[in-house]
């Protein structure tokens, strides 16, 4: 009976702080998804466009990601042991090394966004719609640094209600800007994508206004100043970038592997490229729910390890995993029996839709596999600051394995598009081996901030 109450109240703990993640990922996909219907009545070569300049900022939001579920590991652990100038020093640290970061990406899309979008496709009316998009979206990699720092510090002290409730704000004037401006309410004129661009840029400055005013106004934990950053030392800093570059390295090879995935597609052709954003607009709604588990899964791991209890984070690992197994079969299953009804959404060539069916069903089959991947990686092993071996495994697998040979498929051999996609599981597979070995060995079980204090 006791063993039964801690199981449950371990479970409770978990949903209390997935469920907002996961409703804050699914408002996140519902936007994207109703920009992709806005944006399909415009046709194949505006989808196309918007999504390889997403493409650029997926690249972006991978890397700044890494960084912030670097930290993630030491917000978590001192949160255990409610250590709070630690957690805003660890926050004010990761705001400036992300703006640093951002920067970079910025002048590109401001600046060079014609050539940035020659990286992702040779086709010159998708470069000509998609550097427009870019040019006018660049601001928004600076307000999304912040933002995303702010998200991740309050998901980390159990604060997950705040970053939903803003995401529910800035999502829902997003789609409605967007509706406003691509067909030219109110007696504008149609903007076309050039319109889902300014509506983006002016959800993403009214998110960062809210999520400063309210940590500030309430006195979250996060929030710092200048005495927190001369906190900063040698010590500090060596560890974090010890634990914090591995994450970095990991969502930044792992993201060009994909995009190197996106360009060989957009070789086979642009049909291909819309096909794959439809197609990736609909999985996303699978990835926010176990994404959530995974994110909960890193905190309640974390805060266990910060207090050096080994064992329990153990059996939360445990509890995770099979929660996690039986979500993902449950929600492929689901999507594939409906697939047909989401499809029909969107205005696009049969042949386009029918591409789309093919390579959705294909996700959807080995939804299980790719999202064990991501809770031992970006869960598990992550939350116990065993990043350098999660990093090798990743890119290992992803530039050792699914690349090559997706090249070979796609751009040697010219196999047809969902025998070229449905390869890229092979190194899913592999990847999931090396990691169960890994996870079963407990080298991932280690209190990264115990001599910080």
């Amino acid at each position: 009976m006791v063993k039964y109450r801690l199981i449950m109240s371990q479970y409770k703990r978990l949903l209390k702080i997935a469920i907002p993640i996961a409703i804050q990922q699914v408002i996140f996909s519902s936007a994207n998804f109703i920009d992709t219907l806005m944006i399909g009545q415009l046709g194949e070569a505006s989808i196309a466009s918007v999504g390889l300049s997403g493409q650029f900022f997926f690249v972006y939001n991978l890397i700044i990601f890494g960084l912030v579920s670097g930290g993630s590991i030491f917000i978590a652990q001192f949160w255990g042991q409610k250590e709070m100038n630690n957690i805003s020093k660890t926050t004010a640290f990761m705001t400036m090394v992300s703006l640093a970061l951002s920067s970079v990406f910025f002048l590109m899309a401001a600046f060079f966004p014609e050539f940035t979008m020659r990286l992702f496709s040779p086709d010159p009316e998708v470069i000509r719609l998609g550097a427009g998009y870019m040019e006018i979206t660049s601001f928004t990699y600076l307000t999304f640094a912040i933002t995303m720092v702010m998200s991740f510090t309050l998901r980390n002290t159990e604060h997950t209600t705040i970053p939903m409730l803003v995401s529910m704000v800035s999502m829902g004037a997003n789609t409605f800007l967007n509706w406003i401006f691509i067909f030219g309410q109110f007696g504008l004129e149609p903007m076309g994508v050039n319109g889902a661009a300014l509506g983006t840029l002016i959800s993403r400055i009214i998110e960062v206004i809210m999520f400063i005013i309210i940590i500030n106004a309430k006195k979250l934990p996060g929030r710092f100043n200048l005495d927190h950053i001369r906190m900063l030392n040698k010590k500090f800093i060596l560890r974090f970038i010890k634990y914090a570059l591995p994450t970095v390295g990991n969502e930044l090879f792992w993201s060009l592997g994909v995009t190197m995935y996106t360009i060989i597609y957009s070789y086979i052709g642009t049909n291909v490229i819309a096909a794959n954003r439809i197609m990736g607009s609909i999985e996303n709604f699978t990835f926010s729910i176990l994404f959530a588990l995974s994110s909960g899964a890193a905190v309640l791991i974390g805060q266990e390890l910060g207090k050096s209890n080994f064992e329990m984070a153990r059996k939360i690992s445990r509890m995770c995993i099979k929660l996690v197994v039986v979500l993902a079969i449950g929600i492929g299953i689901f999507v594939i029996g409906f697939s047909e009804i989401f499809l029909s959404l969107f205005n696009v060539l049969p042949e386009v839709r029918e591409l789309a069916r093919i390579i959705l069903i294909l996700a959807m089959s080995f939804l299980p596999f790719k999202i064990l991947n991501g809770l031992f990686i970006a869960g598990v092993l992550r939350a116990g600051g065993d990043t350098r071996f999660a990093f090798m495994a990743e890119v290992g697998c992803l530039w050792g394995i699914g690349v090559p040979l997706i090249f070979i498929a796609g751009m040697v051999l010219k196999l047809p598009y969902p025998i070229v996609y449905s390869l890229t599981m092979a190194e899913e597979l592999i990847k999931l081996t090396i990691l169960i070995k890994r996870y079963r060995t407990g080298k991932w079980l280690n209190n990264v901030i115990d001599t910080l204090h």
